[in-house]
Parts: C-alpha cells; structure tokens; sequence
C-alpha cells in the first residue's frame, strides 16, 4: 500500500512539473514577431530608465532587425544561432532630435556590441558576453501570417 502511495505521489509530481513548464514556454513571449519597447540601457554599471518610444523588432525571414532609437528609424542584419545574436550595419535616417539623441545614441551604439539575448517572461535581455546592455518590455506580438 505504501509503495502504491509513493507511485500516485511520485506521479502527481511529475505531472504537475511538466504543466508548470508547459506553461512558462507558453508565457515566454517569442523573440520574433514582437515589438520590444526599450525600458533600460545600462553603461558603465549605471542603469538608466529610458521613456522614450525606442523599440526594436527582428524578423527572423529577412535576417534582420530594425525599429525606432526615439527621434530615427534604423535598421540592420542580425544574425540568430541559439541565444547567440549579432546585429550589423546598423542604418539609419539622420534626423537630429535633442530631446532624445544621447538616448538613442547610447542605444545605437549598444547594439552594435550585443553577442547574447535571453527572455523573461516579457522581457528581452540583450547582452555583450555577461554584461547587460539593453532591457526591452514586449509592446505588442505581431499575429504571423503563417
């Protein structure tokens, strides 16, 4: 009897463990498809909140990614392997906005050292090696026309 008592326990556990983790694959927000709202740049061991309307989208057809510093428009090449990400030629128009250009100057130019992403729930992490850059806030899922 007690062994038929540690098999139902055992069981249940089990059963509970894979719910959990079907549900946190579930509320984890996808990389693609997303449009990720910059909410922290992080220089020097200094955190800086941004309120600004920055984001940025990847787009894993095109291998690309490309959104809004604050003031400009950019876009780039990013190349995705694992959690590994790379972003290149980083273009953009040229209008200057003094309000918010040392924001989206800080954020440009993190970019182009970022080597490593992770994803929190609804929150992206992008990192150089161990250090944080730039934490973003999922603003939207773009439904995939797939």
């Amino acid at each position: 009897m007690k062994q038929l008592y540690f098999i139902c326990i055992a069981i249940l556990i089990t059963t509970m463990s894979c719910k959990s983790a079907k549900e946190t694959m579930k509320t984890a927000t996808p990389l693609f498809n997303t449009k990720w709202s910059l909410k922290k740049i992080y220089t020097d061991g200094k955190e800086e909140t941004v309120s600004t309307k920055a984001f940025i989208r990847f787009d894993k057809e095109k291998g690309s990614a490309g959104g809004n510093g604050s003031c400009n428009s950019f876009g780039s090449t990013a190349t995705i392997n694992s959690n590994e990400v790379s972003i290149k030629n980083i273009f953009s128009t040229k209008m200057y906005c003094e309000e918010v250009q040392q924001i989206e100057n800080k954020f440009i130019g993190s970019l182009e050292k970022v080597t490593r992403y992770e994803i929190k729930d609804k929150s992206l992490f992008l990192y150089n090696d161990k250090n944080l850059l730039l934490e973003f806030i999922a603003a939207e899922e773009i439904k995939s026309t797939e």
